[in-house]
């Protein structure tokens, strides 16, 4: 799992991991361009792509955990 924070600028981002302790790799983008590239508009968004970068599911706003879980298992 890799969260891009690409809002607000990269003092924000680190604030935000360290607040909601956050353990997943993230990366910062100050252009949005990564968000640009798949559709993202808002935070909270979640995308589950496959090995080649595709879209195999997406939420905007919350999402249960669980079923990442479970749809990652299903990639493998």
């Amino acid at each position: 799992m890799v969260g891009i924070g690409a809002q607000d600028d990269l003092a924000f981002a680190e604030r935000f991991v360290d607040q909601t302790g956050t353990t997943f790799t993230m990366l910062w983008s100050d252009s949005s361009e990564s968000w640009s590239h798949f559709g993202v508009r808002r935070n909270s968004t979640v995308l589950l792509l496959d090995r080649g970068g595709s879209v195999v599911e997406g939420t905007k706003g919350s999402y249960e955990p669980d079923s990442i879980v479970d749809q990652l298992a299903g990639l493998a």
